[in-house]
């Protein structure tokens, strides 16, 4: 049995328990493990290489950066051990595995349901100790929810390995749970709670790298949705149209066409914003405002547009010469009076 020292990291009893769950994996798994310099970090190589020698269905990958930080376990890539699941905490390590692997979720349909539309980066912080006897559940509600939402960043901290996070987290009883670094929850949390907690923000709060990163993942139809619930379209948001990201803007074009579908006076509050960026310098820019004011169909942006219709790229005069046609109701040549673009210019392509 492999062990620090005389003492060791699991039991013959924990490992059968580890190989009865693993072994029925239906798909191998990819753990990470990132090795610093501090004296306990070879624990958490030792802890995985015991896992995988029961076991083909683990697939350690060892990283070492002594001045990487804290060592820990990556299950994935929200969802990281800053420390070792034995003894309490082994069960509920196992069986994240298990739905990991399968598939599947312990969480509430309602919980499921809310976190389908979820996309406000946040991060969880659990802090237990390994003779807790509530901690694991704190764990496990941490973990299922992280394998259920990409936005959701999950650490499971151990306060006896890490107790310079402890210190500056201001952690005083355990289990506590802290959400994006200030807010405190001490002792059992319901899941219906929590989720309220991360769930119930408005997007008004937030910077515009949110929302970039949001448009990133691809989920710009889920945006869409989010904003049309809440009626509003954050400035922060706006600014994207602006991002020197092409595809960034691309998909901040692909929220407000599908504002503009379902709450057309909604989309009109983007109004103000697009007509700034018709003087744009840079002709992706104009053209992309053209088209989107010309989309939106707002009949007072027409003094802003008509000027457009000479501007110096072609590109940019043919976008907003069509808005105009559209916003007047006039006929668009090649294509059915009221239809949308179904595609935009490329990186590239340009207006």
């Amino acid at each position: 049995m492999l062990s620090v020292g005389d003492k060791p990291i699991l039991t013959s009893d924990e490992l059968e328990t580890a190989r009865e769950v693993l072994q029925a994996l239906p798909r191998p798994l990819v753990l990470r493990v990132q090795q610093t310099s501090r004296p306990f970090s070879q624990n958490f190589r030792i802890l995985i290489e015991q896992l995988a020698g029961i076991t083909d269905k683990l697939q350690p990958l060892y990283e070492s950066d002594a001045e990487a930080g804290p060592p820990f376990l990556e299950v994935k890539s929200n969802l990281r051990y800053l420390s070792l699941p034995t003894g309490l905490e082994l069960a509920p390590f196992l069986q994240t595995l298990r739905i990991l692997s399968a598939g599947g979720s312990r969480l509430s349909l309602r919980t499921l349901k809310r976190l389908e539309t979820f996309l406000i980066p946040t991060r969880l912080e659990a802090f237990i100790a390994p003779a807790c006897p509530h901690c694991p559940a704190l764990v496990v509600l941490c973990s299922d929810l992280a394998l259920a939402s990409s936005y959701l960043e999950v650490s499971i901290v151990d306060v006896t390995l890490f107790p310079e996070q402890v210190r500056e987290r201001g952690i005083r009883a355990v289990p506590t749970l802290v959400i994006n670094g200030q807010e405190r929850l001490v002792g059992a949390v319901r899941e219906e709670v929590l989720v309220d907690r991360f769930v119930n923000r408005e997007l008004a709060a937030f910077h515009s790298e949110t929302f970039r990163r949001i448009l990133k993942e691809g989920d710009a139809r889920k945006l869409a949705a989010t904003m049309l619930a809440e009626g509003e379209i954050p400035g922060s948001a706006l600014e994207l149209l602006s991002d020197h990201d092409w595809s960034v803007r691309l998909g901040m074009m692909v929220v407000l066409e599908e504002i503009g579908t379902h709450r057309p006076e909604l989309a009109r509050r983007a109004c103000p914003y697009l007509v700034t960026l018709l003087s744009h310098q840079d002709p992706n820019r104009r053209g992309d405002a053209a088209f989107l004011l010309g989309l939106i169909g707002d009949a007072k942006v027409l003094e802003g547009l008509e000027p457009m219709a000479e501007d110096g790229s072609p590109e940019v005069a043919e976008a907003a010469r069509e808005a105009i046609r559209r916003i007047r109701g006039d006929p668009i040549l090649g294509q059915p009076q009221g239809a949308a673009r179904s595609s935009y210019p490329g990186e590239g392509e340009g207006w």
